[in-house]
């Protein structure tokens, strides 16, 4: 058998050794610097997190300090909406039961509904001048109160030639007047009677003027 005698590693040249710790040392300086990166990159991260809560927080804050500020108008729209619906189901309901009623010859019913219809309808709704309208020619007629059904037609007038925007209805005033001159004539007034016919007279449709002119040459002359 050849013996090729031991096997002899070469011995590291001078270079050899530089070139080696070189890239210890090469390697060993990326790793502390790559630490150090990681270390600053997440303590920068925890701080802008921390920051963002803060500001997130502070902004809900913010947010519920002016929620709280607003006037309650703004903030119960919805619920004074629901609201409204509601009270305009209400006047429809008693001012329909009203008319069931005066059907039916049930006069202190009918006016008890169309005062609940008074108090719950708008200023210019249909509702209130129907219901002001029919209550005062129930207690004209049928109660002989002409005190308050007076009160009824003036409140038809002075609603109608007091409105703010202008836009009179002058269907409903012609009937104020002419309504109110009747009551007048029924407690004697004829003076105020025939002021009131007048009146109507000024305001009225062409259809309704032979009418009046008809009831001022029986009771004005």
């Amino acid at each position: 058998m050849e013996n090729n005698g031991p096997i002899i590693s070469r011995g590291d040249t001078p270079k050899d050794k530089v070139r080696r710790i070189l890239l210890i040392m090469a390697a060993f300086f990326f790793i502390a610097f790559y630490s150090m990166y990681t270390v600053i990159t997440y303590q920068d991260q925890a701080n802008y997190e921390s920051e963002l809560t803060e500001d997130w927080i502070e902004d809900e804050n913010k947010l519920a300090d002016i929620i709280n500020e607003l006037p309650s108008e703004q903030t119960e729209i919805e619920d004074k909406g629901e609201e409204v619906i509601e009270e305009k189901q209400k006047a429809d309901f008693y001012y329909k039961r009203a008319l069931e009623k005066e059907k039916l010859k049930d006069y202190n019913g009918a006016d008890e509904d169309y005062t609940k219809t008074i108090s719950l309808a708008k200023k210019y709704s249909s509702e209130m001048w129907n219901a002001l309208n029919n209550r005062g020619i129930i207690r004209a007629k049928q109660f002989k109160n002409y005190k308050s059904a007076l009160k009824d037609f003036t409140q038809i007038i002075e609603t109608e030639t007091n409105r703010v925007d202008g836009n009179i209805n002058y269907t409903r005033l012609e009937a104020g007047y002419s309504n109110r001159a009747f009551v007048k004539k029924m407690r004697g007034d004829k003076d105020g009677a025939c002021d009131d016919l007048y009146l109507a007279l000024g305001v009225s449709s062409e259809s309704s003027v032979k009418f009046i002119e008809e009831q001022i040459n029986k009771n004005c002359y």
